[in-house]
């Protein structure tokens, strides 16, 4: 298995994957892979993406922004028939590795056996739920809801308030606090 960065080739894997492994409410509504392309380059190099693959094989990916003092992991998916085989663990260790140790991420309040197994799989490695505030995240589209999550980090990432993700929640979810 290896790790190779998001590359026009992977884009109908990665958005296959990715319209199959999170609900509406919790993505962008991409429409096709020139929408996607567009997106990025709009980014300006602050969206990253790299892939998993065996050989040709997709395996999953992992799309984060780099901002002071922490790495955002704004999606991350495994196909479901590779998961279970480690693979999940071995992308964010690279991304730990690779890119940085301090990592926060979303994820779905416990309220059922998928979302505990979900925080458990971060907390095996390496991530711990922080609760210093309450956090809704907002919606991608005026169509879409916030939603109720948690955040969970992972090395030293410092968090006091909503002030410590502004820059996080205005280039990820186009909020301006205080502007």
């Amino acid at each position: 298995m290896d790790f190779q960065d998001l590359k026009i080739e992977d884009y109908p894997s990665f958005l296959k994957l990715y319209n199959e492994a999170f609900p509406e409410n919790e993505r962008r509504l991409y429409d096709d892979e020139k929408h996607l392309a567009d997106f990025i380059k709009m980014k300006g190099g602050k969206f990253h993406a790299f892939v998993a693959k065996d050989g040709n094989e997709f395996l999953g990916f992992l799309s984060y922004w780099n901002f002071e003092g922490y790495t955002y992991v704004e999606h991350f998916a495994v196909t479901p028939a590779k998961r279970g085989l480690n693979i999940g663990t071995k992308m964010l260790n690279h991304l730990i590795r690779e890119v940085s140790p301090n990592v926060l991420l979303e994820v779905e309040p416990p309220t059922d056996s998928l979302t505990e197994k979900r925080i458990k799989f971060y907390e095996r490695n390496g991530f711990r739920v922080r609760g210093e505030f309450k956090y809704t995240q907002p919606p991608y589209s005026p169509t879409q809801e916030p939603l109720e999550m948690l955040i969970m980090t992972h090395g030293d990432v410092s968090l006091h308030n909503s002030d410590s993700i502004k820059e996080m929640l205005r280039e990820v979810y186009n909020v301006n606090h205080g502007a």
